[in-house]
């Protein structure tokens, strides 16, 4: 009796792995990498700046007058770089309208224009 018993729970355990399943594995997650914005570039004139001013939560904008006459209003944060014509370092109350400058700039989801570089040309 004991011969058969231990024969029945031997079976019952070789059996039970027919039964078992295999461990799920979990579906590989695809990264997709955010595009990276496209840098543009506008060469103008200078139409007007402003300086922020953070009491009546005003941001620094400077608006450009392309070559073929439109206009474009770029964001200038606190990572922006200016220069001037000899790529020296410059503050953007130093821009002053009717200058030539060359922005560098990407445009957010939001449809906001940021400038990356402004660079005043001779």
């Amino acid at each position: 009796m004991k011969k058969l018993i231990l024969a029945l729970v031997i079976t019952a355990f070789a059996a039970s792995t027919c039964f078992a399943q295999q461990a799920a594995t979990p579906a590989k997650a695809v990264v997709v990498a955010p595009k990276a914005p496209e840098v543009k570039t506008i060469t103008g004139k200078v139409e007007s700046v402003s300086v922020a001013s953070p009491a009546t939560g005003e941001k620094s904008e400077i608006v450009v007058v392309g070559k073929n006459g439109e206009k474009a209003a770029f964001l200038v944060k606190a990572t922006t770089t200016l220069y001037d014509s000899g790529w020296k370092s410059i503050l953007l109350s130093d821009v002053k309208k009717d200058e030539k400058i060359k922005v560098k700039y990407t445009t957010t989801k939001e449809g906001v224009n940021e400038a990356s570089l402004i660079n005043l040309i001779k």
